[in-house]
C-alpha cells in the first residue's frame, strides 16, 4: 500500500466554441455555442518505480473513471487504464512495456464532444504519426475522435552516458481507435517503429525520436518522423 494512491477531482469546463469551418464533421458543428462540463473523477494509481524520470524497474499503474453531467449540457463516462513495467536486462539496459485502453459513452440526453473522445498519434501515443493523426471517419467521411482505442509501447533503453544522463531509445508502438458501435480489433493495429536519444538534463527530460509508420497507407509520410519534446514518456 506505501505505493497506492487514490483521488478524487472535480472539474468545471466551459467552452465557447464559434467560427466553425463549413468542412467540419456534423458533430462539431452541433457544439457551436458555450459547452458546460461539470465531471468529477475518481482515480487509483500503483507507483513503484525506483525513480520518476529514466526508471530501471517497477511499474506503474493507473485507473481514472470520470462522470460528467453534474450539470450543464455535457455528459459522458469515460474510463481510461494505463500500465507500464520496467524490466532491467543487462550492463544498464532496461526493457519497457506499457499499454493504455479507453473508453467513453454519451449521458443520454447530452452532449459528447469531439474534444472528449479518443485520437492517437503523437510523441507520447503512436510515434512516426503526426498529433491526432489516427482517428475514424463518420458517416459523411470526416475525421473525429473515436469512443474507445488500444495502445501498446515496447521501447528499449539504452545508456549512452550515465554521468550526462544520456540514454538511447529503440521502440515499437501499435494501437488504434474504434467507434462506438465497433469492437476491438487486434488484427488491424497501426504500427510503427524508431529511435531517438533522452537527455535527462537539469531542467527535466528531453526527448528526440525519429518514427517510421509500419505499411503506411495513402498519403502518409513513409520517410520517417522526427519528434522533440521536453518531458517524460507515458506519465
Amino acid at each position: 500500500f506505501d505505493f497506492t494512491r487514490v483521488g478524487l477531482s472535480y472539474r468545471y469546463d466551459r467552452a465557447d466554441i464559434s467560427d466553425i469551418e463549413e468542412d467540419v464533421a456534423v458533430s462539431i458543428c452541433d457544439l457551436a455555442g458555450t459547452n458546460i462540463t461539470s465531471s468529477i473523477a475518481a482515480s487509483i494509481s500503483y507507483d513503484s518505480r525506483d525513480r520518476i524520470f529514466n526508471p530501471t524497474t517497477g511499474s506503474d499503474l493507473s485507473l481514472i473513471y470520470e462522470y460528467a453531467g453534474l450539470g450543464g449540457n455535457i455528459g459522458f463516462s469515460k474510463i481510461v487504464a494505463e500500465a507500464g513495467r520496467y524490466f532491467p536486462l543487462f550492463w544498464g539496459v532496461v526493457n519497457f512495456l506499457h499499454a493504455k485502453t479507453g473508453y467513453v459513452s454519451e449521458n443520454s440526453g447530452m452532449l459528447l464532444p469531439d474534444y472528449e473522445k479518443f485520437y492517437l498519434g503523437g510523441m507520447n501515443s503512436i510515434r512516426g504519426f503526426d498529433w491526432r493523426d489516427i482517428h475514424i471517419v463518420d458517416e459523411n467521411g470526416d475525421a473525429v475522435g473515436g469512443e474507445k482505442f488500444v495502445q501498446f509501447n515496447f521501447e528499449i533503453l539504452l545508456p549512452l552516458s550515465k554521468k550526462l544522463g544520456l540514454v538511447g531509445v529503440l521502440f515499437y508502438d501499435t494501437g488504434n481507435v474504434y467507434a462506438q458501435d465497433e469492437g476491438i480489433n487486434l488484427g488491424d493495429l497501426r504500427q510503427s517503429a524508431g529511435y531517438g536519444i533522452r537527455w535527462y538534463s537539469p531542467i527535466g527530460p528531453i526527448r528526440l525520436e525519429n518514427g517510421y509508420i509500419i505499411n503506411p497507407r495513402e498519403g502518409e509520410e513513409t520517410g520517417g518522423r522526427w519528434e522533440f519534446t521536453m518531458g517524460a514518456a507515458f506519465l
